[in-house]
């Protein structure tokens, strides 16, 4: 008897585990197409299942993401167009599509046991364009991208995203020089059941560019963000980004480079004030070395805030940019109507970020150039109680009385001589002489003499404080006056 029992037990399991998947594949089915209206919700961009294949415990599915309707009209009807031929504008229009395989739960066994709703794995078609064909092959590789996904019993993403790494010289095929040397992206992504929440990663270990145009390299390139949403238009979040090194040089002499670049931001709802509904931008960069073709700064600091940044102009404008996106109808506008729409809709929402009274908080500016220092403050304010109307501000005056700006700046004597020697260096060759033909001793002494005469009158005049080889100064701008160590500073038309 309890053998029979034991038996019975085993068949009813078989049984639902054989007859789970058919109906599971229903659920399925919706979630992938309600994953894709949110997204294609997104301006500029649509994702759209072309193909559904739906199979007892597997689907076949093609989904295609790219450019909306929109977006590609705006392209076709650019004066760039002409510049591409008819199987670039195809390929755009096509988009990217994928070959997707989604395995129905209620245990799948696609990329390892998995106790899921679903899960999905697929690979970027080949683009019908003879370029990307000649590409593929010379890199040796399947698939420029694939895809993974799993989707919880409760309706929660993970989603994983993978280039493979591949090297290949193209100059032939391009018919000037162009070669590839990439590492590899891997981007992982997790969506809330709701779609109201996101986290996502994304890693670059190498790439290089080297071209007719110039060379690009970019190592160690890390990202993060999470986001959480407050309306049907808008997400707060925060998140961060590491560059280890980046270097790019374009002829006949254009050059960035770049060391151990951070930044971070955080977004979200502002709190101490009366109107909790107001949101905050912290921003915080820095960068450990940065090389120009004319400036060389090392320690380089940048850490800001925006305040009292009202969500519904916010609200207003990504309503009213995702609006213009959906109601052009057949005929797409002309490059002026486009531009004309778009002022209207940012004059709306600036008059009324204005009326909030913002503000922008530079906690940090700092750098070293030189030799010597740079490091600033400042805070400025904009007073909106009773604007009626942004075209007010054209008026000088009337601007000058709503804005209050607060400035401290410290810098030591090697900053002024670095500086003036940029500002003499333009000013010599625009006057059509080779500094480089000067004797540098004789050089270094006329940036020296300039330098020590122009922060000597400073001093004198009472606009620089010096306390040995630094200075510092303090800049005010309140009901229209404009100090500087609280002497009046003129400024012609204002």
């Amino acid at each position: 008897m309890k053998y029979k029992k034991l038996l019975s037990a085993i068949l009813v399991i078989i049984a639902v585990l054989a007859g789970a998947p058919y109906f599971v594949g229903d659920l399925a089915r919706e979630n992938i197409e309600r994953q894709a209206a949110e997204i294609s919700k997104i301006p500029g961009y649509s994702l759209k299942i072309r193909q559904y294949d739906q199979g007892w415990f597997t689907s076949h599915a093609v989904i295609a993401y790219g450019f909306d309707e929109h977006t590609l009209n705006i392209m076709r009807g650019s004066d760039d167009a002409d510049g591409l031929d008819k199987a670039a504008i195809a390929a755009l229009t096509e988009g990217l599509v994928f070959d997707a395989t989604i395995a129905h739960g209620p245990v799948t066994l696609q990329n390892g046991l998995n106790f899921a709703l679903l899960t999905l794995s697929g690979k970027l078609r080949d683009i019908d364009h003879e370029a990307y064909r000649q590409f593929k092959q010379r890199a040796d590789i399947d698939s420029l991208a694939e895809l993974d996904a799993v989707v919880s019993y409760g309706g929660a993403t993970r989603l994983h995203g993978h280039s493979p790494a591949f090297m290949a010289d193209y100059s032939d095929l391009a018919g000037k020089k162009m070669i590839i040397d990439f590492a590899g992206i891997d981007i992982r992504t997790s969506v809330s059941a709701a779609t109201d929440q996101y986290d996502m990663a994304l890693r670059l270990e190498h790439l290089a560019l080297d071209m007719a145009e110039g060379k690009l390299n970019i190592d160690q390139a890390d990202a993060r963000a999470e986001g959480q949403k407050i309306n049907q238009y808008l997400w707060t979040g925060k998140g961060a980004s590491t560059i280890g090194r980046l270097d790019f040089t374009a002829p006949p002499g254009l050059s960035l480079s770049l060391e151990n670049f951070t930044s971070d931001y955080d977004f979200g709802r502002e709190s101490g004030r009366e109107n909790k509904s107001d949101l905050t931008l912290h921003w915080r960069s820095a960068v450990g070395e940065l090389l120009t073709s004319d400036v060389s700064l090392k320690n380089f600091t940048l850490d800001l805030e925006l305040t009292h940044l009202d969500r519904e102009a916010l609200t207003d404008y990504v309503r009213s940019i995702r609006q213009s996106y959906e109601n052009t109808g057949e005929t797409p506008p002309t490059t002026a109507e486009t531009a004309s729409k778009m002022q209207a809709i940012a004059t709306r929402v600036g008059e009324r970020l204005l009326k909030n009274s913002p503000e922008l908080i530079i906690n940090k500016l700092a750098f070293q150039m030189g030799g010597g220092f740079f490091d600033s403050d400042a805070h400025l304010t904009i007073n909106g109680d009773g604007l009626e109307n942004i075209r007010q501000l054209s008026d000088p005056v009337a601007l000058n009385k709503r804005l209050t700006n607060l400035a401290n700046i410290r810098f030591d004597k090697n900053m002024a001589v670095a500086l003036t020697a940029i500002g003499m260096e333009k000013q010599m060759t625009a006057a059509g002489m080779d500094v480089s033909q000067l004797p540098k001793e004789q050089f270094r002494q006329m940036i020296d003499v300039q330098a020590s005469t122009l922060l000597q009158n400073f001093v004198n005049q009472g606009y620089f404080e010096q306390n040995g080889a630094q200075f510092s100064t303090r800049f005010e701008m309140k009901d229209g006056q404009r100090l500087i160590n609280g002497k009046p500073l003129p400024i012609p038309g204002m």
